[in-house]
């Protein structure tokens, strides 16, 4: 029985079907003592290992192919058969009815060159025999998870289930201190690990490829695979109108359709683009599925009304506290993050979560949401710091002139910030460092007791407070700044590169399949589709800028499809100041439940009497949204700890 009494909070979170839960087991012996094991071998007994499939009972197997050989395991969406039987023509056998059967014919013929060739959204298992090769991919953006842990003896564990994973024998369930400590901090250093330490995630787009006794984790897709950028042509990023066709139809082609429509321009678009598609391709009309903000800056329920109307699309307007329920989002959010394996990214799930379930409903298999364009559709500020070395103060001002143009900031912060904080700041800081630490590093020992506030570098006296969990800490930061001196020159490609490559990324992305497979919906992210995504991270910066302003590959379209709701001048709508209110109005009756933080004091992550009083002050202070979230992931982390600590 877990030593800690979680304290039991109303809530508003339906926790539904599992879905899938299944399991795969690399191994040399049969696993015959292995729970829900269902005895479905896929594979033959060949000289080396054997793949053999287990699921758990009532739940949903993936799909199985095998000949002699050779075996597939594949669960999730592939976007582009069609194309896949165009190519391969004459080469396909007979039986071809499923994903895994094509595939399986496709590996015949291009073998490992055909994970390249893959779209969708995905976890694929290769067992390989004649070559004593296991391929165990994720798709290309990593919407679908998978992940891996070892045995008994050499065996190797995969499922896209964390939970699944800790409940075989031989795997440990013990957490990984570091991983959370890095979390207190936002940072974290190492793409494949999870907060457990017998578990890995096969990251988004990368394969693990397990040969003779070697085991690599590779990228496998990549718009840039040299490291460089090449660069389009304008001729070529008129493509984008037809790329996003594609991936909004690759979508709906898993049934009836919901889309989370915001009063944002990327939102509008998929549902824009997705109302064309359905009337052209003879699909029932999407519905508008919407949540609407109490808060004044952040309600868009005229424009979500709006475009919904204009649409022609039916739609359910949810108020947020109808979503969440009386005790508003953050008990919720700790009740959702206590259930999942860990802990809750997204604080605002549980309401979308609500949202997702009144699709359901009405039918919905798929919602598709506006995720991803931030990313892909907007311009980094860090351009700031390219422009800067490179002397080209015109650019410079265009970049200020679009932010002025495209965010709800005054001009003179939006100045101040890409002079110094995205531009001078990236360019002086790294080699005063650096020069600092090798001619005088006893000015840094020096500035670290003088100073109240820790350096963006240090840790605080309370997180990690002793012993070899601290060194570790030490270690991880010192491999965190290795990287980022390997990684690009370019300072706009080191900010938009962690899109694919950050840990963070892929643990959002595993938090949305696990939830939303409860609500028995799939959730898929057009602006994430692999060829888009391509193409985007390869258009050049300022050609993502028309009239002036962000997102000009859209925004231009929008304001001649809707033009009495403002898309043309539109200003990013951010929601931080609700987001800190509400994280104020519930967190002092939320730590007085708590107690203090005894799950994280004893696993020696924190000091909790000196957390515990910075706590308390932020909570009566009720300064800013980065105090709110230190209080969130306080809570956050100590009332899910307090739930996976046996």
């Amino acid at each position: 029985m877990n030593k800690y009494q979680v304290q039991e909070t109303e809530q508003n979170v339906v926790i539904g079907q599992r879905g899938s839960r299944w399991f795969a087991t690399f191994t040399r012996i049969p696993p015959v003592d292995l729970p829900g094991y269902m005895g479905q071998v896929v594979g033959a007994n060949g000289r080396s290992r054997t793949l053999y499939l287990g699921n758990e009972v009532n739940s949903v197997p993936p799909l199985c192919a095998a000949e002699t050989n050779c075996s597939v395991i594949f669960e999730g969406a592939l976007f582009n058969q069609e194309d896949l039987r165009e190519q391969l023509g004459d080469f396909l056998a007979p039986a071809t009815g499923n994903e895994a059967e094509l595939i399986l014919n496709a590996y015949r013929r291009w073998g490992e060159d055909l994970m390249k060739r893959l779209r969708g959204s995905f976890a694929l298992i290769i067992w390989d025999e004649a070559r004593e090769t296991l391929l165990c991919l994720r798709d290309p953006l990593g919407s679908h998870p998978l992940f891996y842990a070892k045995g008994g003896g050499n065996d190797l564990l995969l499922s896209p289930s964390i939970e699944v994973l800790l409940r075989q024998p031989h795997v440990s369930s013990a957490l990984n201190r570091s991983a959370l400590v890095d979390h207190f901090l936002d940072r974290y250093p190492r793409l494949e690990e999870t907060c457990y330490e017998a578990v890995s995630r096969v990251p988004p787009g990368h394969v693990l490829r397990v040969a003779s006794e070697e085991r690599r984790s590779f990228r496998y897709w990549d718009p840039s695979p040299d490291g460089k950028v090449q660069w389009l042509t304008a001729d070529e990023v008129e493509r984008f109108d037809e790329l996003l066709d594609r991936a909004v139809s690759r979508c709906l082609s898993f049934g009836p359709a919901g889309i989370f429509l915001s009063g944002g321009l990327d939102s509008v678009t998929v549902a824009a683009v997705a109302t064309e598609r359905c009337r052209i391709e003879g699909l029932r009309k999407p519905w508008a599925l919407s949540l609407i903000f109490p808060d004044r800056l952040s309600n868009e329920e005229v424009v979500q009304r709006g475009v919904a109307a204009q649409l022609g699309l039916p739609q359910v307007v949810k108020p947020f506290f109808e979503a969440t329920g009386t005790n508003g989002l953050l008990g919720p959010a700790l009740a959702l993050s206590s259930s999942l394996p860990c802990p809750l990214m997204n604080t605002w799930l549980p309401a979308y979560y609500q949202l997702a379930l009144e699709g359901k409903k009405r039918g919905c298999h798929t919602i598709l949401t506006g995720g991803g364009g931030d990313e892909w559709l907007g311009l980094s500020p860090l351009l700031a710091a390219d422009l800067m070395r490179d002397l080209d103060f015109v650019s410079l001002y265009r970049l200020w002139h679009s932010m002025r143009r495209s965010l709800r900031r005054s001009s003179l912060a939006l100045g101040w910030n890409l002079l110094w904080k995205f531009g001078a700041q990236q360019l002086v800081m790294p080699p005063a460092h650096k020069f600092v630490k090798e001619i005088a590093p006893w000015a840094l020992k020096l500035r670290r007791r003088l100073s109240l506030r820790p350096a963006p570098w240090e840790a605080p006296k309370w997180l990690a407070p002793e012993g070899e969990l601290r060194r570790e800490f030490d270690r991880r930061r010192e491999e965190e700044h290795a990287n980022k001196l390997r990684s690009s020159h370019s300072h706009y490609i080191r900010d938009i590169r962690p899109a694919l490559d950050h840990p963070v990324v892929s643990w959002e992305l595993e938090e949305i399949f696990e939830v939303y497979q409860r609500a028995g919906v799939r959730m898929l992210q057009p602006f994430c589709d692999a060829d888009l995504v391509d193409m985007l991270y390869r258009t050049p910066p300022f050609m993502l800028i028309q009239e002036g302003r962000s997102k000009g590959l859209i925004r231009s379209s929008l304001a001649r499809r809707f033009p009495n709701l403002g898309f043309g001048q539109q200003r990013k709508v951010e929601a931080t100041s609700f987001y800190a209110s509400l994280i104020y109005r519930d967190g002092t009756a939320f730590w007085g439940h708590l107690g203090g933080l005894r799950a994280l004091g004893d696993l020696g992550i924190v000091d909790d009497g000196i957390l515990s009083s910075t706590i308390e002050t932020l909570l009566v202070q009720c300064r800013d949204g980065s105090a709110a979230h230190r209080v969130w992931s306080t809570l956050n982390l100590e009332t899910w700890a307090r739930a996976h600590i046996s």
